[in-house]
């Protein structure tokens, strides 16, 4: 079986600049400001680039048909939560009324999906040659 579908290259862009984030902001909650917020967004981001960077591989459309719908709930999961704790604590705003929780229900969500979408494939027949 041959995949002819295009690979999906934004959530491994995402997935990297998600990592990124999460670097840049563990050091300034070590350095500049200390605050929940920060660390909330630093961990939310580290801990989300690696499923991004997943999903974007092209071999995972065996198991994942559809990785399109995850990625995006993660990604604008992420930009809404973390948007919302770096807001909070470096311009002293939120991005809106329920920003963070709304961000934090879509990556609960996309890592839902992600199983979901996963199930088939442990219950497909596997050919025996």
């Amino acid at each position: 079986m041959t995949d002819n579908t295009p690979p999906l290259v934004w959530p491994a862009i995402g997935g990297g600049l998600a990592g990124a984030a999460g670097v840049a902001l563990s050091a300034a909650a070590a350095h500049v400001d200390a605050s929940d917020f920060v660390r909330s967004a630093a961990a939310m981001a580290l801990g989300h680039a690696p499923l991004l960077i997943l999903l974007a591989v092209p071999g995972i459309r065996r198991v994942i048909r559809r990785p399109v719908l995850p990625a995006l709930m993660v990604t604008i999961g992420l930009v809404l939560f973390c948007g919302d704790m770096v807001a909070r604590a470096f311009f002293d705003f939120s991005l809106f009324h329920y920003a963070a929780p709304t961000g934090g229900s879509l990556l609960i969500l996309g890592w839902l999906t992600t199983a979901a979408l996963a199930l088939p494939a442990l219950f497909a027949r596997r050919k025996v040659s």
